[in-house]
C-alpha cells in the first residue's frame, strides 16, 4: 500500500536518529522531512504542514514541549497528530484536559515496526478527525446557506444586518436593502412546473448575484423573493442598482417563455429611527415590493 500522500516529520537534535527513522517510514513509502531543532521544526512545519510529527522530548534550546505549544497555539498547526519520542529515565509531560487524548509516547530506542504501527495508527485517526471537522464545517455553512440556489439564507442575513446597522450609526454611512419578487409567481409555478420554476429562480440568483460588489450580499429571504444589502450605497445608487436588475431579469429570457419573466423591487434605506436588528428596514421594503405587484408590476419603488 502506498503512504507518499502523507507526509512524516521527523525531529531529533540527534541527527542519527532522525536518518534511522527517517530510513524506516521512507521504506514505508511516506514522504519525509527531517529537521535537528524545535526552531527548524515550526518553520518546516509553516513551509509544509505534515500529516503526523515525530517529536523527541528532550532537545535542548527547544524542548519537544516547547514546540507542541507553539503548534497547538496556531490554527493551521494546531490540529497535527504528534508522537513524542521519549527516553525512559527522563520525567514525562503532563497534559492538562483533554489537549493530550490525541498524543502518543514512544520510548527510546525505537524500533522500527513499532514506529509504523504507531504512525498507521495516528494517521487512521487523524482521517476520522479530519473528515468529522469537515462535516461540522458542512452543516455549518449549510445552515447559512440556501439548498436550491446556494445564496446566504435568512440566518445569515440577520447576523450580517446587525453588523452593517452598528457601521452605518457610528461611520454614519449609508445602508440600503433591495428586494426583489418574482411578479405573479403563483401562475408562473402553476405553468412552469416545479422542476423549471425552480430553474428560473437559481437563474435569477445567479444573475443578481454576479452583479454585486464583494462588499453587498445576496440572500433568499422567500420562496420568490430576494434580498440585497447594499453597504455604503447612497439611495440614488440603490435604484440604480435596482433598475439595473429589474432590466437584467426582464431581458434575460428565462425559460424560454415569449412572455418576459419580471420582478417587482422595493428599496429601503437605513434611518436612525429604525431598529437594530433591521425589522423595520425589511418590512418597508418588503410593503414597497408589495405596492409594485399590486401596482402591475415589473418596477421599483422606493419605501418612504
Amino acid at each position: 500500500m502506498k503512504n507518499s500522500s502523507s507526509t512524516i516529520l521527523v525531529v531529533d537534535d540527534e541527527q542519527a536518529n532522525t536518518t534511522l527513522l527517517a530510513e524506516v517510514l521512507k521504506k514505508a513509502n511516506y514522504a519525509v522531512n527531517v529537521a535537528n531543532d524545535g526552531f527548524k521544526a515550526i518553520a518546516a512545519c509553516k513551509v509544509r504542514t505534515p500529516d503526523v510529527i515525530v517529536l523527541d522530548l528532550h532537545m535542548p534550546l527547544m524542548g519537544g514541549m516547547e514546540v507542541y505549544n507553539r503548534l497547538k497555539a496556531e490554527e493551521k498547526t494546531s490540529h497535527i497528530p504528534i508522537i513524542f519520542m521519549a527516553s525512559r529515565d527522563k520525567t514525562l509531560p503532563t497534559f492538562n484536559g483533554e489537549e493530550g487524548d490525541n498524543e502518543d509516547i514512544i520510548f527510546k530506542p525505537i524500533q522500527g515496526t513499532e514506529l509504523l504501527s504507531r504512525v498507521k495508527t495516528v494517521l487512521k485517526e487523524k482521517a476520522l478527525r479530519d473528515e468529522l471537522r469537515k462535516k461540522e464545517a458542512q452543516i455549518r455553512e449549510l445552515s447559512l446557506t440556501d439548498n436550491l440556489t446556494s445564496l446566504k439564507s435568512s440566518r445569515y442575513l440577520d447576523e450580517f444586518l446587525q453588523i452593517g446597522i452598528r457601521q452605518a450609526k457610528r461611520y454614519s454611512v449609508p445602508l440600503s436593502i433591495v428586494m426583489l419578487e418574482l411578479d405573479s409567481h403563483a401562475d408562473l409555478l402553476k405553468t412552469l412546473g416545479k422542476q423549471q420554476f425552480d430553474q428560473v429562480l437559481t437563474q435569477i440568483a445567479h444573475l443578481v448575484a454576479k452583479q454585486m460588489r464583494e462588499s453587498d450580499i445576496v440572500v433568499r429571504t422567500g420562496d420568490c423573493e430576494f434580498s440585497v444589502v447594499l453597504t455604503c450605497t447612497t439611495r440614488e445608487g440603490a435604484i440604480e442598482v435596482a433598475e439595473r436588475l429589474r432590466n437584467s431579469v426582464h431581458n434575460a429570457n428565462l425559460a424560454g417563455m415569449e412572455t418576459p419573466i419580471t420582478v417587482s423591487l422595493g428599496i429601503c434605506q437605513y434611518a436612525k429611527h429604525m431598529d437594530d436588528r433591521g425589522n423595520l428596514l425589511l418590512s418597508h421594503a418588503r410593503a414597497a415590493v408589495q405596492h409594485a405587484h399590486n401596482t402591475g408590476g415589473n418596477m421599483t419603488l422606493m419605501a418612504e
